[in-house]
């Protein structure tokens, strides 16, 4: 199922996903490196998530990070694929923000 990043935009998708965030870097145990989530602005968030990658590097904290937001290997590397002159922490952060959003959506979706 592919996301419009402009879903972002509903507030009360936007209040869920900052939800969803806290909770899956919580249960990944790195609240701490958590992205502060102030504006549904895009660019802003994707600087964030690209700080909160820069800071767990390439640790098997982001590891399990990605795991729990259910991030696979492939995903990743397809990414890499499509964009080869994209570094690795910025592809993350975009991979992050849509899967944590469509999680939002896909609850959203059958709560009804």
């Amino acid at each position: 199922m592919e996301i419009d990043l402009t879903s972002l935009e509903k507030p009360s998708l936007f209040d869920k996903f900052k939800i969803q965030t806290h909770k899956d870097y919580e249960m990944s145990g790195v609240l701490e490196h958590m992205p502060i989530i102030t504006s549904n602005n895009l660019n802003k968030l994707k600087d964030e998530f690209y700080n909160s990658v820069l800071k767990l590097e390439l640790s098997y904290a982001l590891k399990n990070l990605l795991y729990r937001i259910d991030i696979t290997e492939l995903q990743i590397k397809q990414a890499c694929v499509k964009n080869p002159e994209t570094p690795l922490q910025h592809i993350l952060a975009e991979l992050m923000i849509k899967r944590i959003l469509q999680k939002v959506v896909l609850k959203e979706l059958y709560s009804k």
